[in-house]
């Protein structure tokens, strides 16, 4: 029986003795120190690697399909962080878009409101200069209740009286949306608590300038409504106390042949609705109540040439003989008079106490030398007793177009002017419009 060992060499003894005994048969094998430090480091290496190759060989296919699953983990973990980044920068992308159409918008509707703005300017400076700057002063005399305006804007809201059609021009200022830079203001400093590379606190700006524009032209129409409501009101009032058809006089007036005797009824143009005022806002109906008021004084004013309410003389009027029933100068028996009665002077001048036209000029019975002017609705006056007519039939005197001279023609007791009023034909007393026109003339 052969049996082998290896026996480890004696530290002076270099490398390594192995012992080989088979049977009877002994041998030592010495291995140089190289040698041996190779063995014991190559064979150890060498089961290592048999072992992880076996175990390679043997698992091989359960670490690939690891790794795959692994690196397919990964995969879908990066296209889903890919997918979301997709999805955030679509979304800021829509709000960009979002926000530029909104942006846009605002401009636009900011564009129109400028453009509304810019129309009621307008309007305010065509209404202005329909009122009188006399009027304007009138109502703002000591005395008078100065018209209510917001606090904020009393100090802009109405034109000083005395440049009431030259100055009133109120207008958007400050602002030009259809520049090429829309944003940029003009005349008028932004940057105080605005960011100005925000568009959005620009947007802001400009509708809070809109709205102290929008607020100026509402407290400027409340300013111009009493001095209109005041003329159109002391006009009416004069009418009522003549007692004067104010409705038709108003309607007839407006077909009335101006100065030149021309009648001014020219107009047209399409029809474009007006907003109604109870659908619109607080402008249209402050600018449709300022309106009624307007059209009511501008009525009245245009009928006012046409109402005998001057006086047929100038100077203090010297009544010798009132309206209504009297003794005859010459019978001596009841009668009824049916005008007024005026001394004057030989050939003083006759005036016409209204614009019309003249209906009769020459002589007329009792009444003398006689001029009858017709001024429309139904109202005529006359003139009697007069030494010379200065006017001819179908002729268009002005109020207070000299007609003739006093005289004493007719049934006639010496030089005076004998002046009736009548309506459709019957005779009033003159003394009512004389009274009326001079109360309009101690209001204006």
């Amino acid at each position: 029986m052969m049996r082998g060992a290896a026996i480890p060499a004696q530290a002076s003894r270099p490398g390594l003795i192995l012992q080989v005994s088979l049977g009877e048969f002994h041998r030592q094998i010495a291995l140089p120190r190289a040698v041996a430090a190779a063995v014991l480091f190559i064979v150890p290496a060498l089961a290592l690697t048999c072992l992880a190759a076996g175990s390679y060989l043997m698992f091989r296919d359960d670490m690939l399909a690891s790794l795959m699953r692994r690196q397919a983990s990964n995969q879908f973990a990066y296209e889903d962080r890919i997918a979301a980044l997709r999805s955030q920068i679509d979304s800021i992308a829509s709000r960009q878009l979002l926000n530029q159409d909104s942006f846009e918008g605002k401009m636009a509707e900011l564009t129109v409101r400028q453009a509304k703005l810019e129309s009621r300017s307008a309007l305010l400076a065509a209404l202005a200069a329909r009122i009188d700057p006399q009027d304007l002063s009138a109502a703002r005399r000591p005395g008078t209740a100065a018209p209510a305006q917001p606090p904020a804007a009393a100090s802009q809201a109405a034109p000083a009286p005395a440049a009431a059609r030259e100055n009133f021009k109120p207008a958007p200022e400050g602002f030009d949306l259809r520049r090429a830079h829309p944003l940029e203001p003009a005349g008028e400093d932004v940057s105080e608590n605005v960011d100005p590379a925000l568009p959005n606190q620009r947007l802001r700006t400009f509708s809070a300038r809109f709205d102290r524009i929008e607020q100026r032209q509402i407290a400027a129409l409340n300013g111009l409504k009493a001095p209109a409501a005041a003329k159109a009101e002391r006009l009416r009032e004069a009418f009522a106390e003549a007692g004067l058809p104010v409705e038709r006089m108003v309607r007839q007036a407006a077909a009335r042949p101006d100065k030149d005797g021309v009648t001014n009824v020219a107009m047209g143009g399409p029809f474009v609705p007006a907003t109604s005022p109870e659908r619109g806002g607080e402008f249209e109906r402050a600018y449709a109540s300022l309106n009624t008021s307007i059209v009511t004084m501008d009525g009245l004013r245009r009928a006012l040439p046409f109402a005998p309410l001057r006086q047929p003389l100038p100077g203090p009027l010297d009544v010798t003989s009132t309206f209504g029933y009297r003794t005859d100068p010459f019978l001596g028996k009841p009668a009824l008079h049916s005008g007024m009665d005026f001394r004057g002077d030989y050939g003083d001048p006759v005036r016409a106490t209204a614009a019309g036209r003249v209906i009769a000029a020459g002589p007329a019975g009792g009444y003398g030398n006689m001029v009858e002017v017709d001024h429309g609705a139904g109202l005529t006056t006359r003139y009697g007793h007069l030494s010379r007519i200065l006017v001819e039939d179908g002729q268009w005197v002005q109020a207070g177009a000299t007609l003739g001279a006093i005289g004493s023609t007719g049934r006639s007791t010496g030089p005076h002017l004998h002046y009736e009023v009548r309506v459709d034909g019957a005779p009033v007393d003159p003394s009512r419009y004389i009274k009326a026109g001079r109360l309009l003339n101690a209001g204006l």
